[in-house]
């Protein structure tokens, strides 16, 4: 069928589109500003079926190592914030560009992060784990350390980040596993590049729908938009290094996920819990701060697959 052949098409092209939906949004504002109320849905149905695609003895392997998972959610939620803070503050970066590289840290991974595992054939077991986890204790991690390091308090209590947080994971896994029941791991497995297809194509729509707005950002300030922008890169590229140099022993496929993991944050997460208390340039850097998401496996995935082969 032409459908099936497209997703297949679009599968083996997954990294042009993620960038082309970063530069779409940004080209085609009235697009953006339509999907921009679907962004959670939109979130869903990525994690649900990077979920279906994993095979639950994978993640029972992990769940017997814990303290490997242990010590790698420490790393990227306590250890990772603490350094760039301690690094911004001994380069005399303050203001709102250290306080939106602290926040890069503190963010969680991004929720589509299991499903760019999948596409890239990391290690999407883990990143599964680590994201639900991430995810599952940021409202308690989360407004204490902005407290803390940033003396900025964040806009939502702890529930409200649990329910927030916790409709999107929890509604996800119901989907999955009620998926897995009724369409067999069989069916899935033969499906897998048109699943594949689907979520290239959500992921889209997300880059798309996040670039709402941000044309007014650039206008207003291009110089320091550019800036941030080039900061955002950065620091993406140096957290995936770090990390990944940091659990080398722990095996290259597994290294390189936490990489990903690591600098790929959520950091639109943070822009909903302080928006109505952060400054105009904090607000860019949460922004701007897509662009190396969706930009970067254009040249990063080549690497991650070498990385991993050799």
């Amino acid at each position: 069928m032409i459908l099936f052949r497209g997703l297949d098409w679009v599968a083996k092209r997954a990294t042009w589109f993620l960038a082309a939906g970063v530069f779409g949004g940004i080209a085609w504002q009235p697009l953006a500003d339509a999907l921009a109320p679907w962004l959670e849905a939109l979130i869903v149905m990525n994690l649900s079926l990077s979920m279906m695609r994993i095979e639950p003895a994978a993640l029972k392997d992990y769940f017997r190592h814990h303290w490997l998972i242990t010590v790698i959610f420490i790393f990227t939620m306590g250890i990772t914030p603490l350094i760039l803070w301690g690094l911004t503050g001994a380069a005399g970066i303050d203001g709102p560009l250290g306080a939106g590289i602290v926040f890069h840290a503190l963010a969680t991974p991004i929720m589509s992060a299991p499903a760019l595992c999948v596409l890239f054939g990391l290690d999407a077991a883990l990143a599964l784990i680590i994201t639900v986890l991430s995810y599952a204790l940021v409202p308690f991690t989360l407004p204490p350390l902005a407290l803390w390091l940033l003396g900025i308090e964040l806009d939502v209590t702890v529930l409200e980040l649990m329910w927030r947080l916790g409709r999107i994971v929890g509604g996800s896994f119901l989907i999955a596993v009620i998926a897995r029941y009724v369409l067999k791991p069989a069916f899935l497995q033969a499906q897998a590049s048109r699943m594949d297809g689907i979520m290239v194509l959500g992921m889209v729509g997300v880059a798309v729908s996040l670039m709402s707005g941000l044309p007014d950002f650039a206008v207003a300030k291009p110089s320091f938009t550019a800036f941030v922008t080039i900061t955002t890169f950065i620091v993406n590229i140096g957290l995936q290094i770090f990390a990944a140099c940091v659990f080398w022993r722990v095996g290259r496929r597994a290294a390189v996920t936490i990489g990903l993991l690591t600098g790929n944050t959520n950091v639109a997460l943070v822009l909903a819990a302080v928006s109505e208390s952060a400054s105009y340039d904090l607000l860019v850097y949460f922004v701007v701060g897509q662009f190396p998401i969706y930009i970067l496996p254009l040249v990063a995935v080549p690497i991650y697959r070498r990385v991993v082969a050799t």
